[in-house]
Order: structure tokens, then C-alpha cells, then sequence
């Protein structure tokens, strides 16, 4: 639990969960999926003025996550159990913060669909992603390692990696479109992945530095249906 532990206090509009914010209007209705402990929960509450529903597989990360919802379900998204709990009930935003590179046992994209009937008729679903195609991971890879992280871009807990054209390609193929696409940016040689520069290939350097995503570090992305 102590992992996703933090706390929340002002929108910084360079962060992932600043551009999520300036997604989610004053008043809404929310369900957050793999919402931790809450402090996304409670800032949302208490500064957006949001009711917001939860869902956390941690027994004890939704205990205090409770504590600023309406309310909450605890099991495993991709059991899809939730679906049945919350049945009826329709929100203005769905939020999928850093949860659908870790889940289990089925295919995110099978979650997103069966979220994407929560929707009201103008909701929106916002996801956010690590870039797996940023510069330090293709560097960190021509140099014959592929090496796993407590937190960042290969956090341990990541299973389910995209670049965002397979990303938007595999949504439209359950009807849902994006709306909008944001991203955080780290320089190359600046993340967790980075090597030391003397053991960086100049050449390939000097191309990965010419792509357009090659420092993305995090995609937002809000999604709408496209039927």
C-alpha cells in the first residue's frame, strides 16, 4: 500500500495528475478505478467539489480511500465484479490513473469496455499510461538490457505496455475515441531508464533525439464513444 501513498494538495498543470484535473469539471460525478488510498479521491472531494465513487483491490488502501467517497468497491478490476456492484449508475468521468499497465488475468482493454457503459451520454474516460517507447528504454535496450524499476516507466508491478498508436488503435476497436491526448515529458538521459552517457551510442543518439515522442514520459488521454 505504502507504494502508492501520497498526498495531493494543489493542480501543477506539468504533472500527470494536474492534467487529469484540468479534465475533471467542478461537481462531478467520478468513478475512480484503482484509486489506492484515495489522495486522488480526496482531492478530488475537497477541492473539485466531486462525488466519487472507488474501486481498490487493497482492503486497507480503500479503508481510508472511503473516507472521501460515496462509495467503494474492494476487489480486482479485471474480475470485473465491480460491474454488477455499480450497476445503474452512470458518471460524467471514469479514471484510469496508472492502472491499466498492472492488472491481471485479463485484457485491459476488456475493462475499458465494460467501464465505457458507465458513462453518462457526454462522460469521458481518462487514462493514463508510461510511455514504453521513450528515449531511455530504446537506448537501454540497444544496450542489451530491459531492466525493471521500483517506480517509473518499468515499475515492477507493469505488465501491459503500448505505444500510444497501438493504445488509440486497440480503443476505437471497442468504440471509444480520443478527445484529447497530453502527455509529461522527461529528457532524454533523465529518467529512471537512463544509462551513463559514455555508454550511450552517439549515432543512435543523435536520431532518437529527432523523434517527436521520444521524451514522453507519461500519455493522458481522454477518451469518448465513437458509436
Amino acid at each position: 500500500m505504502g507504494k502508492y501513498n501520497f498526498a495531493i494538495d494543489s493542480i501543477d498543470p506539468r504533472t500527470t495528475f494536474g492534467k487529469i484535473f484540468q479534465q475533471v469539471p467542478e461537481g462531478s460525478e467520478v468513478l475512480e478505478c484503482g484509486c489506492a488510498t484515495g489522495y486522488m479521491t480526496r482531492f478530488m472531494k475537497k477541492k473539485l467539489n466531486c462525488t466519487v465513487d472507488v474501486i481498490e483491490y487493497d482492503f486497507d488502501a480503500i479503508k481510508q480511500a472511503k473516507l472521501f467517497a460515496r462509495d467503494g468497491f474492494c476487489g480486482d478490476l479485471a474480475d470485473l465484479e465491480w460491474c454488477e456492484y455499480f450497476d445503474g449508475r452512470k458518471y460524467d468521468r471514469i479514471l484510469f490513473a496508472d492502472v491499466l499497465e498492472h492488472l491481471r488475468e485479463r485484457d485491459p482493454m476488456i475493462v475499458l469496455k465494460y467501464a465505457r457503459q458507465f458513462l453518462k451520454d457526454d462522460g469521458r474516460i481518462i487514462v493514463s499510461i508510461p510511455n514504453i517507447c521513450h528515449n531511455d528504454i530504446i537506448i537501454r535496450m540497444f544496450n542489451d538490457s530491459f531492466t525493471y524499476t521500483e517506480l517509473g516507466l518499468l515499475d515492477n508491478t507493469h505488465i501491459h505496455f503500448w505505444g500510444i498508436g497501438d493504445f488509440l488503435a486497440e480503443a476505437k476497436e471497442i468504440g471509444l475515441e480520443a478527445e484529447t491526448v497530453d502527455a509529461t515529458q522527461l529528457a532524454t538521459g533523465t529518467t529512471e531508464q537512463r544509462i551513463p552517457y559514455d555508454m550511450m551510442d552517439k549515432e543512435l543518439l543523435n536520431v532518437l533525439l529527432k523523434r517527436q515522442y521520444g521524451t514522453v514520459y507519461q500519455w493522458i488521454i481522454t477518451l469518448k464513444r465513437s458509436v
